[in-house]
């Protein structure tokens, strides 16, 4: 157990160097000292990472059941605005049929005119993570067909005409490259994610 969460704090600090080497850096401390341009740049993944830690983290839940999804947001210390970021959902089954996604205490969330899901990040007070805050998403199975949502911080639409995510450079993702794609753009701030753990698949029984 040890070894696994020591992997996984491995994993978060080679993203948050990476963030740093693509100037996406969500700091503005540290790591924004020297880019104080990516100051209002964040990044928004998934918190928990599947055995490879390459979007193949899966989750299990059962008919009538509520499942909890965290997802995090890196940003280093408090800024005057809020930040608003958006979780996308890929699936075959029947959205108010066969599935809800919900807030904490199981009330139906609207899709946004993007077509995902927002959720709002406070940024104006300090966090106890430092530079990864954390919230909540949750799926709720209502008792209708099996099968498989997939959850997503890239909207599943983006796709080229083989099926590809299209990526920020024009092209495809077609190697093990990771690459830094925006989430949401404002006049005040930037939210961008990463081709790695940038979606979860949960199973309905």
């Amino acid at each position: 157990m040890n070894r696994f969460m020591n992997i996984n704090r491995i994993m978060l600090l080679l993203v948050g160097c990476l963030a740093l080497t693509a100037l996406t850096s969500c700091s503005d401390d540290e790591w924004g000292n020297d880019n104080p341009e990516y100051k209002n740049v964040f990044i928004v993944a998934f918190a928990d990472w599947g055995p490879k830690s390459n979007n193949d983290k899966t989750y299990t839940m059962q008919q009538g059941g509520q499942l909890e999804v965290p997802v995090q947001l890196w940003c280093e210390g408090t800024r005057s605005f809020n930040a608003d970021a958006f979780v996308y959902v890929d699936t075959k089954l029947t959205l108010g049929t066969d599935f809800q996604i919900v807030d904490a205490n199981g009330n139906a969330l609207q899709q946004n005119s993007r077509g995902g899901y927002t959720l709002t990040w406070d940024l104006q007070t300090p966090d106890a993570t430092k530079n990864h805050r954390k919230q909540s998403i949750f799926v709720k199975a209502l008792n209708g067909q099996k099968g498989d949502v997939t959850l997503m911080t890239f909207d599943p639409k983006d796709v080229d005409e083989s099926g590809k995510l299209r990526i920020s450079s024009g092209g495809t993702k077609n190697d093990d490259t990771q690459y830094y794609v925006p989430n949401n753009l404002t006049d005040q701030y930037e939210v961008r994610c990463i081709t790695v753990n940038y979606k979860v698949k949960v199973t309905i029984e």
